[in-house]
């Protein structure tokens, strides 16, 4: 699973002057494209800044950028070097150290919902439309992906590299003993779901749920929120969000598969991601609300091998038939990597473009599918895969209903609120016994003075 630990802190106005004043350092020039083949940029090298690999994924991370160095090097007769950040407090100190010496990696690859944050420094280069026809112009990609690239198409600083999407995943021995043909679409279905699972199959839960971990649930809230109609700032950006009536019944939703429904494990209040995916591939749980295609490796010589199948998350509230007005699928946050280039790497910017090309070409595309999981970005390489690899289409799919995370650069206020709010509730629940609404309203109103601040 890919998995950014931390966002980027936002660079405080001081640090962003000496960030601004090393970044313009008088008026660089940026280098005609080279002819495009081999040994066009013979010479020359370019740094980038990429998330290490998590853990039993180092073999599958050094194989699939040896193969992006090669093609690097063999489409351009460049060199490119990755310099690797372990956790979201190793990446803040790398660009806010790069962006105050105005020297460092020439391209960072971010993780989408950390754009905002790197976009409110000023620090990295705007894409013209001419950058973009570099690179196969912004019509190669889907609009939910591009969502994530900036605060629109004048603004944009990433170009999309991969993508890891969101989906949930299901048992279907365990269906087919339900007599269930096909997942659930809408909340309420996923709830009838899980129970009609639960009476067919004794000792089995309908789902799973990791209210403990950092990084699950604020996805969970963020998507069913979306989904309402609602968001975690305002449209202009300018007000925080959380504590809004969609938020309080996004967040008591998911609560509400413990206290009411009785869905999951009454253990599961303190589980993490890593035990909630144990209990799946244990056979405990019959679906996981958040998976990605790792699930498969996860479930190798476990007893639920080859009984897996994944769809894209239910996209209706509950006690609806259709979506309220303003409401969106919202099946995944547009999850994957980006490439930024620095100001002050702007001399590079040629081969940096080249970089985000080669990123997305055929035998790149193949290599981090069959490596790692993860799916292209542009829709070229999900036609493509989904005719190599048929097994991928559920993770193609769903990248036309992906949905960016807001372009805020509070978005680490905005993150570590929701998780913060459900984690605080989870052991609030299991301490009291009961579920208490005026407790999570607490929460969300902290969680939200603490984003409002951040956004003045």
């Amino acid at each position: 699973m890919f998995r950014r630990k931390g966002v980027l802190a936002v660079v405080t106005a001081g640090v962003l002057s000496a960030a601004l004043a090393a970044c313009s350092g008088g008026s660089t020039a940026t280098p005609e494209p080279a002819a495009s083949g081999t040994d066009a940029y013979a010479g020359r090298s370019i740094t980038a800044l990429v998330a290490a690999a998590g853990a039993g994924s180092k073999a599958q991370y050094d194989e699939y950028y040896k193969t992006l160095s090669d093609e690097f090097t063999k489409a351009t007769g460049a060199t490119v070097n990755f310099q690797f950040y372990s956790g979201g407090a190793q990446q803040n100190t790398i660009v806010q150290t790069s962006l105050v010496s105005g020297s460092g990696p020439d391209v960072i690859g971010y993780g989408s919902s950390v754009g905002g944050t790197l976009a409110a420094t000023k620090g990295f280069v705007t894409l013209s439309a001419e950058d973009w026809k570099r690179v196969g112009g912004r019509e190669a990609w889907n609009d939910s992906t591009l969502s994530a690239s900036g605060a629109g198409a004048d603004n944009s600083i990433g170009i999309p590299s991969f993508s890891v999407p969101f989906v949930i995943a299901y048992n279907k021995e365990y269906f087919e003993k339900a007599g269930i043909s096909a997942p659930p679409k809408t909340w309420d279905e996923w709830i009838t779901t899980a129970k009609k699972v639960q009476d067919a199959n004794p000792g089995v839960y309908g789902a799973g749920f990791d209210p403990a971990d950092p990084l699950d649930p604020w996805k969970f809230v963020w998507s069913y929120t979306h989904q309402l109609g609602g968001a975690m700032v305002s449209e202009d950006g300018k007000d925080a969000q959380l504590s809004t009536d969609e938020v309080k019944k996004a967040t008591d939703f998911y609560f509400s598969q413990f206290y009411e429904h009785k869905i999951v494990p009454p253990e599961s209040l303190s589980w993490n991601s890593a035990q909630m995916l144990s209990a799946f591939t244990s056979g405990q749980v019959a679906m996981l609300p958040i998976a990605t295609r790792g699930t498969l490796s996860a479930a190798k010589g476990t007893p639920v091998e080859g009984k897996i199948d994944f769809a894209q998350l239910p996209s209706v509230p509950e006690g609806m038939t259709e979506r309220p007005e303003g409401g969106t699928p919202a099946a995944s946050i547009v999850s994957g990597q980006f490439w930024a280039v620095f100001k002050y790497a702007e001399k590079n910017k040629d081969l940096a473009l080249e970089l985000a090309k080669v990123s997305n070409n055929d035998v790149v595309i193949q290599k981090q599918y069959e490596l790692l999981g993860w799916a292209p970005t542009t829709k070229d390489g999900i036609e493509k895969l989904s005719k190599s690899h048929p097994e991928s289409r559920p993770f193609l799919e769903i990248q036309a209903n992906m949905e960016a995370t807001e372009f805020s650069p509070a978005w680490t206020q905005i993150q570590t609120g929701l998780s913060v709010t459900v984690n605080k509730v989870a052991e609030n629940l299991a301490t009291s016994g009961q579920w208490n609404e005026g407790f999570l309203n607490e929460q969300l109103s902290n969680a939200d003075q603490a984003v409002q601040s951040a956004l003045k």
